[in-house]
């Protein structure tokens, strides 16, 4: 996996923005930087002479490797790891997301990035679950996800719902952002946002058109400082329980 310019950006303004900094662990060992386009490319220039101006895009690069350590080093981060199913690109942790980590990674990083791992894990369930436990309290987890026409690229197409379904209504987790990034890097700046389903009530709604092309969920969400209370019960669609809450309504129900 890769990071293209498109998604630096967004990256570089969600650490930036809420000023994350501490222990990382990115879900597989991402590449820096994965394709190169004329929109994209003056994009990720221009966004890392306003953020860093003392920096240049070669100073996030390792010239020992073609992997993304030494961004997210540049980005404020103190300890950068990565987590693989296998060592085959020299992961620095050796799990399989399907099954449940070990105490020792319990509460142990500041800031978890999913850049396109957890669509892969057939037990999905059990990967968020795992980013949970292993999240300190305050912790942030950035995902980038494929979202719309992504066919049988992995085995699911996260949506804003798993983000305020799962993560702010189940577990609740604070959503610092939530929004659809078109991937072509001639749409780089015409990202959608969506309505919250756990204020209006219905599923969530897109706030703009989306251009033709893959559609990537960017997505920043904040764990709590204390677990909330029967935050590993069953999840559901957010619009489903509110008709539930609807129907119990004796009020409701005699209209």
């Amino acid at each position: 996996m890769a990071i293209p310019d498109t998604l630096a950006v967004r990256l570089i303004n969600v650490v930036k923005d809420n000023e994350l900094g501490g222990d990382f662990l990115m879900l597989g060992r991402q590449r820096w930087i994965g394709s190169r386009r004329k929109r994209s490319a003056a994009l990720l220039e221009a966004t890392i002479k306003e953020r860093f101006p003392e920096l240049t895009e070669e100073d996030f690069v390792n010239p020992a490797n073609p992997y993304s350590e030494r961004f997210f080093e540049r980005l404020g981060f103190d300890q950068v790891d990565s987590m693989d199913i296998s060592d085959f690109e020299d992961a620095t942790i050796v799990h399989d997301l399907g099954d449940m980590v070990p105490k020792s990674l319990h509460k142990r990083f500041d800031v978890i990035y999913d850049g396109g791992t957890c669509e892969h894990v057939f037990d999905l369930p059990t990967a968020y679950r795992n980013i949970d436990r292993m999240l300190k309290p305050g912790g942030v987890l950035i995902g980038h996800s494929p979202c719309n026409n992504w066919i049988n690229h992995g085995f699911y197409q996260i949506t804003p719902e798993m983000v305020y379904g799962f993560w702010e209504k189940t577990l609740g987790y604070e959503v610092l952002e939530c929004a659809l990034q078109p991937l072509l890097p001639v749409y780089a700046n015409r990202s959608v946002t969506t309505t919250n389903p756990n204020v209006t009530g219905v599923r969530p709604r897109l706030k703009g058109t989306l251009p033709d092309g893959p559609i990537i969920l960017s997505y920043a969400v904040r764990k709590p400082m204390k677990a909330v209370r029967g935050g590993s019960q069953k999840v559901y669609q957010t619009d489903y329980q509110q008709r539930w809450s609807d129907s119990a309504d004796p009020d409701v129900a005699a209209q």
